[in-house]
């Protein structure tokens, strides 16, 4: 049997998987991609794994490479033109800043959930 407390941390690790991916599914959903928020979380996990590779073994070049290659991550999953990746890469921070400004006003912070916890 599985104890009761593993099972609520892997309920917390995909909870919070889920929420980091709302930046991007916004995005995307704002320049009316094809996506669900599943979705959107597993091309979160893949495209990092993706962009950590590709920065391992292109050390000198690996940031352009690897900005290249999410861009037409982006272009492929989410059946978007090329532009509108750019536009989907770029918004998905400006909605993480929105939510950051957000949870700071409503006095969210990580000393704040700490006690939550």
């Amino acid at each position: 049997m599985i104890p009761i407390t593993l099972l609520i941390g892997l309920l917390w690790i995909v909870v919070i998987f889920l929420i980091s991916a709302l930046p991007l599914y916004l995005a995307v959903k704002v320049l009316k991609g094809k996506t669900t928020l599943l979705k959107t979380a597993f091309i979160t996990l893949i495209s990092g794994i993706v962009v950590a590779a590709i920065q391992h073994f292109f050390r000198f070049w690996g940031g352009l490479i690897a900005f290249l290659i999410l861009i037409w991550i982006y272009h492929e999953a989410f059946r978007l033109k090329w532009v509108k990746a750019f536009l989907a890469w770029v918004l998905q921070f400006v909605f993480l800043a929105l939510f950051y400004f957000i949870a700071v006003a409503l006095g969210f912070t990580l000393i704040g959930i700490s006690f939550l916890l």
